[in-house]
């Protein structure tokens, strides 16, 4: 299944998770968007979105985080990180979705590392050691997310 690819019924799918993303917080990430250093995550719970430009899901998965952020779970940590995509792009697409979730280019192992998936979103959750929790592809409202959180 392609999740970048436009549905008015998008459904997030589960992803069965098969490696630990252990030390994940020191691989290759070049910030964006005046984002912290990556490795700044570690020790915190963080949700990680997986994104790419061009895809119209992701814009609305940013706003449905964002949403999940201030108004349910002021303290989760919260990243993207690119599937692909070059600088300027990653950039100008981060300007449309006019978010304030700090964003990364991504490397090739930071991409292995999260088990990289055929189509974006996708969400992480990666605990404080840095080791990879649940994933799940498609877009998730902001109700779906507290599920996703709480193991449901």
């Amino acid at each position: 299944m392609n999740f970048s690819q436009s549905s008015s019924a998008q459904q997030a799918e589960a992803v069965p998770v098969s490696q630990s993303a252990e030390g994940i917080y020191t691989l290759g990430a070049t910030a964006l968007n005046e984002a912290p250093s990556f490795a700044s995550y570690s020790g915190k719970i963080t949700l990680v979105v997986l994104f790419q430009p061009g895809c119209p899901w992701c814009a609305i998965q940013f706003r449905d985080i964002e949403e999940l952020q201030r108004d349910r779970a002021p303290w989760l940590q919260v990243a993207a990180v690119s599937r692909n995509g070059s600088v300027p792009a990653l950039l100008r697409e981060l300007d449309e979705y006019r978010t304030s979730i700090p964003a990364y280019q991504s490397s090739r192992e930071l991409l292995s590392a999260l088990q990289y998936t055929p189509g974006t979103p996708c969400v992480y959750l990666i605990s404080p050691d840095g080791r990879l929790g649940q994933v799940a592809c498609g877009r998730m409202t902001a109700d779906q997310l507290v599920g996703f959180l709480t193991g449901r």
